[in-house]
């Protein structure tokens, strides 16, 4: 009889794959006998809306096409890619193995001490044996602290600056990162000498032969940071999808996929350049273009809550609503209701101690406003869309004029400062102007109607 000893890769026991396998089985089970029918009738599991990683043939078209959007987002900001790789110190390695002959205090600068991340410092002073997660996390704070480097925070200030950061381990199962991400060509060399600052290991900061061709040498590109690399999408897209199943051709998870699952590894993340993917999601009925979308967002043209269940993006250019709140999606042409499907599931008028403003536009007739702090405190765009959503015979004039004449003192329109004593109108048997402001109670719970205010 013949007994094999093998193991797997990347520090895996001899049935991390199988109770790995054995979890994605379940989870899909759980869909696919998950039944549900939808508005028009049509029955339906939950695998075949599924969009999870090994799952769904759907996740990876679509990480795809966020990826693709991001790129072309940065070509069009004028942005050039740089290509990261990031090791972890030899000594980090050690600590995963139980190892502590290179240890000495002063490596405990070099580990977080915290909730975020975990109290990796104390773990290490104690010699504790370090798990693949706590690796990872040391990578995830490192980046973090890049982030927040002069030079980096300086650059954010300028323009926009997008990042696709993707995991995957070493032989041993000790993480490491790519990342692919995009600067201003001026910030270059200084970004260089930041990056070879935090992420120090002697792996990241040398000239290997046999990673970088003559000319990179030349350029003083190192192995951890390349800005000549020919298809940069196209490499870091290698590392990224090695790491989920293949479902047209694989029907069990290998080594490599079981790693991310059993250490619970982000396999992929990205900047906040984008609209999340949530919200993404929740648009396309409307709209199908991520990188439209998201240009609405660099622009500030957009806001939404996932706690409130709501989104709203308003193309300044074009004179485009598209709108969302709790089940029903609107889409306005020049401010005028073009056409609407889904059902309003949610109460008139929602009670939050949240500091965001949405506008709802219920029908041609009725116009409902929710407030949750002072139009006097909102940003410079919140309030532009604001003044420009009221209608002077429904909000009355002293609320116009004080809107007004906000705006003016931003510079946001033209005009000139109107005095609000000279604002006297009566609603309901009330004078606006002294009820309306003695009592501020147009900025708490206020609901305007076509035929009227109402307190």
């Amino acid at each position: 009889m013949m007994f094999d000893f093998t193991f797997p890769k990347y520090g895996l026991g001899r049935y991390d794959v199988a109770n790995a396998q054995k979890h994605i089985d379940k989870q899909k089970d759980f869909q696919r006998n998950s039944i549900f029918v939808t508005a028009n009738g049509t029955c339906k599991s939950l695998l075949d809306v599924s969009m999870s990683a090994n799952i769904s043939e759907r996740y990876y078209a679509q990480l795809v096409n966020k990826v693709n959007t991001l790129q072309q987002t940065m070509t069009n900001l004028n942005l050039m890619p740089v290509f990261l790789t990031i090791t972890l110190d030899g000594w980090l390695h050690d600590f995963y193995n139980g190892d502590y002959s290179r240890y000495h205090d002063d490596l405990l600068a070099k580990l977080p001490e915290n909730d975020k991340y975990g109290y990796l410092a104390t773990k290490a002073f104690n010699h504790q044996t370090f798990d693949v997660h706590d690796l990872y996390m040391v990578l995830r704070w490192q980046w973090d602290k890049f982030c927040s480097t002069r030079t980096f925070r300086k650059m954010r200030k300028e323009t926009k600056i997008g990042y696709l950061f993707a995991v995957e381990p070493h032989v041993s199962g000790v993480p490491h990162a790519h990342v692919l991400l995009y600067i201003p060509f001026e910030y270059l060399y200084s970004l260089q000498a930041e990056f070879e600052k935090v992420f120090n290991a002697k792996r990241n900061i040398t000239q290997d032969d046999e990673q970088l061709t003559p000319e990179q040498i030349f350029n003083g590109e190192t192995n951890g940071f390349q800005w000549t690399l020919s298809n940069p999408v196209g490499y870091v897209l290698k590392y990224v999808t090695k790491s989920f199943m293949d479902l047209k051709n694989q029907t069990q998870i290998d080594e490599l996929q079981a790693w991310y699952i059993k250490h619970r590894i982000v396999r992929f993340t990205t900047s906040h350049t984008l609209i999340p993917q949530w919200v993404y999601a929740k648009v396309y009925p409307l709209e199908n273009d991520w990188l439209y979308l998201s240009d609405l967002h660099i622009n500030s043209q957009c806001a939404w809550s996932a706690e409130d269940d709501y989104f709203i993006f308003e193309d300044e250019n074009t004179g485009k609503t598209l709108q969302y709140e709790k089940g029903l999606y609107q889409y306005f042409q020049n401010g005028v209701l073009a056409h609407e499907f889904g059902e309003f599931k949610g109460k008139e008028i929602i009670k939050s101690s949240r500091v965001d403003f949405r506008p709802t536009l219920r029908s041609n007739r009725e116009v409902s406003y929710n407030y949750k702090k002072s139009p006097l405190n909102f940003g410079d765009w919140e309030l532009l869309s604001y003044y420009n959503s009221l209608d002077i015979d429904i909000c009355g004039r002293a609320h116009y004029v004080l809107i007004q004449n906000e705006c003016i003192k931003r510079d946001l329109v033209k005009g000139q400062i109107q005095s609000l004593n000279e604002c006297t109108a009566f609603t309901n048997g009330i004078d606006e102007l002294g009820e309306y402001l003695d009592k501020k109670m147009m900025f708490s719970n206020f609901e305007a109607h076509y035929d009227g205010v109402e307190f």
